[in-house]
Order: structure tokens, then C-alpha cells, then sequence
């Protein structure tokens, strides 16, 4: 008698309890998340965001809250406040919220604007938290009449930028695009041959039309700082979209600001451009070793052509594909990861032809050369780069 008892009075806490968890958000929605209890204020004191106390925060005049959006998928997000509030997204200002009103978002579509997980929703306006609800819920596929939005004329904002590092891809690629045409006004021959794809592909030993001057003259030190700016912005593209390359993992910050992420660009131009230049003394270095030193200039005047075609393919690319994808999470490795591979590849099988109808010596010094100057460095950025 007794255990029947238990059981009936366990039915009874499960059957209710199933009847909390879906009482549904003003008669269309079902609650999925509660948010109202999870409320953050920013201390001044210690520059970080801290639980709310009501003891000691009562009188802020802005609440936030951390909304994981990954983990809300395919659900909506709902926002009500008692007294007129200004909402926030990320400290972007949305609306102002008229009091006793509830707002709707798509947490997709939200997603799609914010790809971080975590998206910072404040409410300024009134103080405290009293009066305000911040909830994720499901909306009931027989609901009849879903949560309006009030049609007042409120404020109505577009969000501004997520991060300064949108702002900056913006301005360097203007920068890269205005630096282009100067060298094709001012370097017309160079340019031409520069980004010939005939001119790549020729493999005539007695074929050096395609030479642009000295390697280290002026016209071809531009050609090869324009390849180094190509390359850091790919290198700030990738690690922006939190893929870890060359075990860079916190080189970029989404916070940083514009004048520091041209900073961290031009470093890393600079870097890449004494690699560049690098590599021809190390061409020097090994054609003499190898008696190839005939073949030490073609070399390198293929390694910038190559990449000058392969990086400013891949930049305009990543450039056009970037106003319809949001997500760079998975394809950042299919887009640029891969074919960079790829292209290496390629480049290393080319230039083992080109080298060999130049010369009479064996395949096996040609293919030590190349090893050395080609294929070591490509397997060591495999390791680091996947």
C-alpha cells in the first residue's frame, strides 16, 4: 500500500513538472531557457563583466546578459521589458523597446549576424532588473496568435559593425586595389608579365622575356612587397575566422582596434616580405652548391609570378565569397587550406620541368634542389597549417 502510494505521488511530481517546463510564453510559446536570472553589470574597477547583485546594483541603468546562440538553434529568442529600454546586440543599439512590449528574434538569424556562439544582449534604460525578461522559447505549432512586435514609431537602428576587423578588411582591401593600379600604371610591361599565365606555363630555356630586371631591383622589390601584403591579408583572414594556422591561436582579437590590427598587418608584411627575399639568397646559396646557378634568377622570378597569380585569384575570392557566407568555421580549410596545397604542388612540379630543360645535370641533383628549396618548407607549413 505504501509503495503504491509513492508511485501515485511520483506520477503525480512528473506529470506536473512536465506541465511547468511547458507552460507556454504568453499561450504561443514554450519556455526553453530562462535568462532572467543569468544578469551581468560591468564593473568599472575591475573592467569585466560581474554577476548582478541586487544589493549592490539596483540602481544600474543597464542589465546584460550572455546568449548562447549555438546552443539555441532553431529557436527564438524574446525580450520584454515593463518601462521603455534601449536593446543592445554586442553594443550595437537595435531599437528602443517600448515598456509592457515583447521583441522576437530568430536565433538563426541572429546567428548569421553574430557567428561568435555568445551574443551580449543589454537593456539600458530603466534601473535594475525589475520588469525585464530576457527568454529563449519554442514557438507551438498550433499557436493561433504569435507575439507581436508593437507597431509605435520606436527607433530603429541598423547595427553597426561587429568588430573593428570589419572595418579594417574593408580599408586594406582598398588598399590592396589602389596599390594594384599604381603598379599597372606606373610598371605596365612588369605587370603584363608579371601576371601572365602564358609566361608561367613556358618552359623555353631560351625564353626570358618574362625576366623583369635585377631580383632586387625596384620595379620587382614592389612586385614582391604587393605578394607580401597579399599574403598577410589572407594570414589576417584566416586567423579572424578563429581558425588556429601556424599555432597562432590568439594573434588577432575580435576587440582589437583598427589602429592595431594595421599595425599587426604591417608586421606581418614585413615579415612575409623578408621572406620573400629571403628565399632568393637562399636560391643563390643552394644553386651554387648544386651548379645550378644559371637557373637561380628563372626560379625566383617563378615563385613571385606564381604566387602574384595564385594569391590575387584567392583574395578576390575570398573577397566576393565573404558578402554570402557567414560561417568561415569549416570552409576556411576547403577554400584556402587545400588549394594552397594544391597550388604548391603544382608550382614544385613546374618549376622541376622548367629547371630540367635548362641544365644537363641528373634528375636527382634537380630533384635535391628542389627538395631543399620547395618541398622542405611545404611540408613543414602542412604540419603547422592543418
Amino acid at each position: 500500500m505504501v509503495i503504491k502510494k509513492r508511485l501515485l505521488l511520483l506520477s503525480f511530481w512528473w506529470v506536473a513538472s512536465l506541465a511547468l517546463a511547458n507552460e507556454p510564453l504568453d499561450k504561443n510559446y514554450y519556455l526553453v531557457k530562462n535568462y532572467s536570472e543569468e544578469w551581468l553589470v560591468y564593473d568599472q574597477d575591475q573592467k569585466s563583466y560581474v554577476p548582478y547583485v541586487a544589493e549592490e546594483h539596483s540602481n544600474e541603468p543597464s542589465v546584460n546578459v550572455l546568449i548562447n546562440l549555438e546552443s539555441n538553434r532553431f529557436y527564438e529568442l524574446l525580450v520584454y521589458v515593463e518601462k521603455d529600454n534601449y536593446l543592445f546586440f554586442n553594443g550595437s543599439l537595435q531599437r528602443r523597446q517600448m515598456g509592457g512590449t515583447w521583441q522576437r528574434f530568430k536565433i538563426d538569424s541572429l546567428l548569421k549576424m553574430y557567428p561568435n556562439p555568445q551574443l551580449l544582449l543589454t537593456l539600458y534604460g530603466s534601473a535594475g532588473k525589475a520588469g525585464k525578461k530576457v527568454l529563449v522559447g519554442h514557438r507551438k505549432v498550433s499557436a493561433e496568435k504569435p507575439i507581436t512586435i508593437e507597431d509605435a514609431s520606436f527607433l530603429v537602428l541598423r547595427p553597426r559593425e561587429r568588430s573593428p576587423l570589419s572595418n579594417f578588411f574593408t580599408l586594406s582591401m582598398l588598399l590592396l586595389i589602389a596599390i594594384a593600379a599604381l603598379l599597372f600604371s606606373s610598371y605596365p610591361r612588369a605587370f603584363s608579365r608579371f601576371y601572365s599565365i602564358y609566361d608561367l606555363l613556358s618552359l623555353d630555356p631560351r625564353d626570358e622575356s618574362f625576366l623583369v630586371n635585377k631580383p632586387f631591383s625596384r620595379t620587382n622589390l614592389l612586385f614582391v612587397g604587393f605578394t607580401s601584403l597579399l599574403m598577410a591579408y589572407l594570414f589576417f583572414f584566416v586567423q579572424s575566422k578563429q581558425y588556429e594556422l601556424f599555432t597562432f591561436k590568439e594573434f588577432i582579437s575580435p576587440e582589437q582596434t583598427l589602429s592595431e590590427s594595421w599595425l599587426d598587418f604591417g608586421t606581418v608584411s614585413v615579415v612575409v616580405l623578408v621572406a620573400l627575399l629571403g628565399k632568393y639568397l637562399g636560391l643563390l646559396i643552394l644553386g651554387s652548391l648544386y651548379q645550378l646557378d644559371t637557373i637561380t634568377k628563372r626560379h625566383y622570378f617563378k615563385v613571385i609570378q606564381s604566387s602574384l597569380l595564385f594569391y590575387t585569384t584567392t583574395v578576390l575570392v575570398v573577397s566576393v565569397c565573404s558578402f554570402y557566407i557567414f560561417d568561415w568555421a569549416v570552409l576556411v580549410k576547403y577554400f584556402l587550406i587545400i588549394p594552397s596545397i594544391i597550388f604548391y604542388l603544382f608550382r614544385t612540379a613546374l618549376l622541376f620541368f622548367t629547371i630540367r630543360n635548362m641544365v644537363t645535370v641528373k634528375n636527382l641533383y634537380v630533384i635535391s634542389y628542389l627538395c631543399i628549396a620547395e618541398i622542405i618548407p611545404l611540408i613543414i607549413g602542412i604540419r603547422y597549417a592543418l
